[in-house]
């Protein structure tokens, strides 16, 4: 329904008395007590509410109700449904559907969730629950209990039950991601991670078609040939007597307690984002120079997010580089008294040598910082660029022993290429690369994370993809960037000017799409600075939008392409139609 964009006629602030009226109104349509805390902090005293009408796509009327900007509710045929804003602080308000992850880009485009793709917990009556038709009803992912969509429900359970599972199970008003969700950038959220709904299978959306008397086959076979390996272990040891009492058996080598990897200390975090420095930028950096200098330009970047200098023993960084050269990894010098100056490093330090770096650069690590500010943590997206819905994996409990080695926390969100570099930075950093097969061994923590189902030895491809089926699935609405390639090459922003009637000139902008620019947000900030009336138009024969700006500000727009949205020059055609300045005459 929200899909596309939508119009907004007007917005108006409500009354006291009318929040009162709209707050009774949702406890009664909800079943729901005045003691709801939830539902409460919605209609607080401090809280803006307003009333937004708007025109839809498809030309039809709706009606919006906004908390500090955020919809939390909009009315369709007199009835009240609640944004996915709503439902992830208030997630048992309406009962909910579940589905697979694979799942939600198709509702994402407009599709309805079908009864093939509804996870049930049976196949009784009772496992449709005891709905009517047209309920408010939520969607949500078998991975994450917080809801993703918002809709009206097709058929009744009993007449769901009676589909024979075909046909429509609910017809989907509100999407995450949708123009909806995204109505005000500024307080757009992500998908809070609130807990597995139910456990399936994992190499696969869908489970496998085996007959359970299969199953049941296989497990006395796999207890039978454990029970005579266990057997043959044990003969083998009674068998070598005199060489079990110089050295333990096999079955004493298990029992071996193993000690748990602890968490890094923060003075270990603060030593090793020197050491990675080190590593990565010794060679390039010009000394003699100041360590209050030194520290924040090539220490500080290396450090995790939320780990301090005055949490740590050292307390201050004067002490740290003390203790540093203590160790023998720089040297320092004092010009004046409070002034010390880095004068060497030493590169060739066996803590420098033997330390593996795990990050490629520091200019690398600082974009995927700010594309994270800009995006992720529950964050607002940038409202200057359009989003796009991207699937992610967060770190559950059972990997984050494995993250934790580069302080990833649990409940964390990451691309499958920040995953796929941190499997490869775990592989080399700890040498479990077999020479001979260029095979991956397995070591205690990926044993505990993939199970007993891979070998000893795995590829690494294969190794990431269950570390990914391991964790948990989302998504998230990521800013896009960078340009499309068109036929192997970067798109151009073309810039032109034309005559229309009255002999006034006008600028058109074109391909602004290309580079994920929302030109919704661009067409404003051209007609506040540049002080002029901007319009979209739809060119036939031609994808996108193009935005035409009163006047000939041809020099305004290239300047705000390639400064804010970073556009190279070269990709911006049309600089030559620019208004020539005229020329200030000598007095």
């Amino acid at each position: 329904m929200f899909i596309k964009p939508f119009k907004i006629k007007s917005n108006i602030l409500v009354t006291g008395s009318e929040k009162k009226r709209l707050r009774q109104r949702v406890l009664a349509q909800f079943n729901r007590s005045d003691s709801d805390t939830a539902l409460a902090e919605l209609f607080g005293n401090r809280t803006k509410v307003c009333t937004v009408k708007i025109v839809t796509h498809h030309e039809e009327p709706v009606t919006l109700f906004t908390s500090d900007k955020r919809p939390i509710f909009f009315e369709l045929n007199g009835k009240l449904l609640p944004t996915v804003y709503t439902l992830w602080a208030c997630p048992d308000l309406v009962p909910a559907f579940t589905t697979h992850p694979t799942v939600l880009p198709k509702l994402a485009n407009g599709a309805d969730l079908m009864i093939p793709g509804v996870v049930k917990q049976g196949t009784n009556l009772a496992s449709w629950g005891r709905h009517e038709r047209d309920d408010v009803v939520a969607v949500n992912l078998t991975s994450n209990r917080a809801a993703v969509g918002v809709g009206l429900l097709a058929h009744s359970s009993s007449d769901l039950y009676m589909c024979g599972g075909h046909g429509v199970c609910v017809r989907v008003m509100h999407v995450f991601g949708d123009k909806l969700w995204g109505m005000e950038p500024s307080v757009c959220q992500q998908v809070p991670i609130l807990g597995t709904v139910v456990a399936v299978p994992k190499d696969s959306d869908f489970p496998p078609l085996v007959a359970e008397s299969t199953k049941k086959m296989e497990e006395p076979v796999k207890e039978l040939s454990q029970a005579l390996d266990n057997a043959n272990i044990n003969s083998e040891a009674t068998d070598s007597d005199s060489d079990s009492a110089e050295q333990p058996d096999e079955g004493e080598e298990e029992t071996v307690p193993v000690e748990e990897d602890k968490p890094p200390t923060t003075d270990e975090l603060i030593r090793g984002a020197l050491l990675n420095a080190l590593k990565l930028h010794g060679k390039k950096i010009t000394l003699p120079l100041l360590t209050s200098t030194f520290y924040p330009q090539y220490v500080q970047p290396e450090i995790p997010e939320g780990v301090e200098m005055k949490k740590s023993s050292y307390k201050k960084v004067g002490t740290f580089f003390k203790q540093m050269a203590e160790e023998g990894l720089l040297e320092i010098r004092e010009e004046k008294k409070g002034i010390e100056k880095v004068t060497s490093l030493n590169l060739e330090h066996p803590a420098v040598l033997s330390f593996y770096p795990y990050k490629a650069s520091a200019k690398g690590a600082s974009e995927l910082d700010a594309a994270a500010a800009a995006v992720g943590g529950g964050s607002a997206s940038n409202p200057l660029l359009l989003t796009k819905m991207t699937e992610m994996y967060a770190v559950n409990e059972r990997t984050s022993k494995l993250f934790g080695c580069f302080n990833v926390a649990s409940g964390k969100a990451l691309e499958p290429t920040q995953i796929r570099n941190y499997m490869r930075d775990y592989v080399g950093r700890n040498k479990l690369i077999d020479p001979n097969t260029k095979l991956v061994t397995l070591d205690e923590t990926l044993k505990d994370v993939c199970g007993a189902a891979c070998g000893d030895l795995v590829a690494l491809q294969e190794l990431t993809e269950t570390v990914m089926n391991s964790m948990t699935s989302t998504f998230e609405m990521k800013s896009q960037k960078g340009p499309v390639m068109k036929s192997g090459k970067r798109a151009v922003v073309h810039l032109t000017t034309a005559t229309r009637s009255g002999n006034k000139k006008v600028t058109l902008i074109s391909n602004l799409a290309d580079y994920g620019i929302n030109v919704g947000e661009f067409a404003k900030a051209v007609k506040l600075g540049a002080a002029a009336s901007t319009t979209m138009t739809e060119v036939p024969g031609t994808k996108g939008e193009q935005l035409m700006v009163q006047g000939n500000h041809i020099k305004f727009v290239f300047e705000l392409l390639t400064t804010t949205y970073q556009v190279p020059k070269a990709c911006i055609t049309g600089l030559e139609f620019a208004k020539e300045q005229k020329k200030k005459k000598k007095k």
